[in-house]
């Protein structure tokens, strides 16, 4: 197979086709992977659909064809959900008329021993030799919003993030669809383009990086990579490095047990976890340690990165950080944590004690906790966190800001959020919100999701955004967005 290095393939036509042909239907069972993927992209996707089988000219009632011959159209993607035994020669013939790049669904290649090996490096072969590159084999699909949905899985068991800035690359199609998918969903957090690659055997990691390091639809890019084939690991690093996006990888694999279930999994490589823990640091690669750290990661960098509040993640250190609350009890927590995650409180001069105590309503300046954490108590009012974190904007010590709301409160109203919006499209410091995560107060959590302020779940949550911030200063990594620190 060539190197990334030795030929570059134009991945759109994968990504971003205007025609596919569907090989695989069933004329008994519809709930057959051909037949799901299909009809799902006939009925819900943009991307013209053509549907391959040789044993009828009508399924469901949609027009089919009994070969690639037949259609009105060459193709731009194939996507190949027939046996692994009957795949090289609907591939090979896909490759002869000029369909420029597929989706190989079956398993029962590399990672089913010496012979699926051979199949697989056959299949590399054709496509190399016709410059068709392919994502699989052994995936579920890949989903590109509002083009396509190669998921062989029927929508209605599906449960799918919006369309949004960040790609998920996957090893795991099951990782995908599951942990990724729900936790994006619940989250609010949108993808650009979800990628199952399964055994990777043409289109590895690097290749993916480089092409949504140009996607202008993405801002993020993450990865759950189980291991690399050998020699793709330095060059995914290498790549991640270069890039302006945000790059993130969730590990499998990092154990001996795991080592051993990956190499049955998808035939990868599983490298030392701790090495590669050393490595993904020194290539400025963001690497989350749980699912909730992922999530979090990936929700603060989706939400900072945008036209409206471009921050620079150079300037984050972690150890000048503002806390306002509403309750001096959320104020100690998030101060264990912050020291939990190796963050750090700023300490406010005298003057800007006195500064913050002279923009509190009368009562609330009497007996309101002005170290930092700062708590306004229960008599605080919208107002009151509005001047106070227009003066945090300002202050030179301040480099982010964790607000923490407690909407029951009864001086707060539901107009919380768009006020703190008035004042936080002003400024490009970072702030993050802690909002009680229950439909009550959807209202003031809305409104500052849809001006990109990351609202957390928890007071570790919230927490946890700010680490993902320090993250990034520490790998160093070159970002397009720029912030004084200064604002």
């Amino acid at each position: 197979m060539p190197s990334d290095d030795d030929q570059q393939y134009n991945l759109d036509f994968i990504f971003k086709p205007k025609s596919m042909a569907v090989i695989g239907l069933s004329t008994r069972n519809s709930d057959n992977p051909g037949n799901a993927i299909f009809s799902k992209n006939l009925m819900e996707m943009s991307v013209k659909t053509y549907g391959i089988t040789p044993r009828a000219d009508e399924i469901d009632g949609h027009k089919v064809y009994r070969s690639f011959d037949k259609l009105p159209e060459i193709p731009d993607l194939a996507v190949v959900a027939v046996s692994a035994k009957n795949t090289k020669s609907v591939i090979q013939e896909a490759a002869e008329l000029g369909v420029k790049g597929a989706v190989i669904i079956a398993g029962g290649f590399s990672e089913a021993g010496r012979e699926g090996m051979k199949m697989q490096n056959e299949l590399v072969k054709i496509c190399s030799d016709y410059n068709m590159p392919f994502i699989g084999p052994n995936c579920v699909g890949i989903y590109s919003p509002p083009i396509l949905d190669t998921l062989f899985l029927p929508s209605e068991r599906l449960v799918k993030p919006k369309a949004g800035n960040v790609a998920v690359i996957s090893q795991s199609g099951g990782v995908l669809i599951d942990q990724f998918f729900i936790s994006l969903k619940e989250r609010n957090i949108g993808v650009s383009t979800a990628v199952s690659i399964g055994n990777k055997a043409m289109v590895n990691e690097a290749m993916l990086l480089k092409y949504f390091e140009k996607d202008n639809t993405t801002d993020v890019i993450t990865f759950y990579l189980e291991g690399f084939h050998l020699g793709d690991g330095r060059r995914f690093c290498e790549e991640a490095r270069k890039s302006r996006k945000d790059v993130v990888v969730y590990s499998g694999g990092t154990t001996s047990a795991g080592k051993a279930a990956a190499g049955s999994h998808t035939g990868s490589l599983a490298a030392d976890g701790s090495i590669m823990k050393g490595a993904y640091k020194q290539y400025s690669i963001v690497n989350p340690i749980n699912e909730q750290d992922l999530q979090m990661t990936l929700k603060t960098y989706s939400m900072l990165a945008n036209p409206f509040r471009k921050y620079s993640t150079m300037a984050i250190h972690g150890d000048r950080i503002a806390v306002l609350s509403v309750s001096g009890g959320h104020g100690v927590l998030c101060a264990d944590l912050l020291d939990k995650y190796g963050l750090g409180l700023t300490k406010f001069t005298e003057r800007q004690k006195e500064d913050i105590s002279f923009l509190l309503n009368p009562i609330a300046s009497r007996i309101a906790g002005l170290n930092n954490p700062i708590d306004i108590t229960g008599s605080g009012t919208d107002d009151d966190i509005v001047n106070i974190l227009e003066y945090l904007f300002n202050a030179p010590n301040v480099e982010m800001i964790l607000t923490l709301l407690v909407p029951q409160v009864p001086q707060l109203t539901m107009g919380l959020g768009r006020a703190i919006n008035k004042v936080g499209n002003k400024y490009k410091k970072p702030i993050i919100a802690y909002v009680p995560w229950t439909p009550k107060y959807d209202l003031i959590r809305d409104a500052l999701e849809l001006q990109h302020i990351p609202c957390a779940h928890t007071i570790e949550e919230t927490v946890q955004m700010a680490n993902a911030l320090k993250l990034k200063g520490i790998g160093g990594i070159r970002k397009k967005m720029s912030w004084n620190s200064n604002n």
